[in-house]
């Protein structure tokens, strides 16, 4: 099976990269098994908006750039095989709804 690789999972693998830190000692902060969160780093799973809070205070983080990620990662999936133009004017009344 092709890896399917998602801003949040690349993200998480260079922070874990970085320091140097085997995939057991990330996965037990956020009380998964290392199976499951290797399929979390290689965007075969999703993690769940409470374990990205967990990580985010171990690697000492702002929560805002994971959770970003997060949703960015959402928007990608139910675009996919959208018309570019239509995902734009997705995105543009979304934008609206916030401001």
């Amino acid at each position: 099976m092709a890896e399917k690789t998602t801003k949040l999972a690349d993200k998480l693998y260079l922070l874990r990269a970085e320091r140097r830190l085997q995939s057991k000692d990330v996965a037990s902060v956020i009380g998964v098994e290392p199976p499951m969160y290797s399929r979390i780093e290689k965007g075969e799973r999703n993690i769940k908006p409470e374990q990205l809070q967990k990580l985010a205070e171990f690697y000492q983080i702002d929560i805002e750039e994971l959770h970003a990620l997060w949703l960015a990662d959402k928007v990608c999936e139910v675009a996919t095989g959208m018309p570019a133009e239509v995902t734009k004017k997705a995105i543009s009344i979304v934008n609206k709804e916030l401001e």
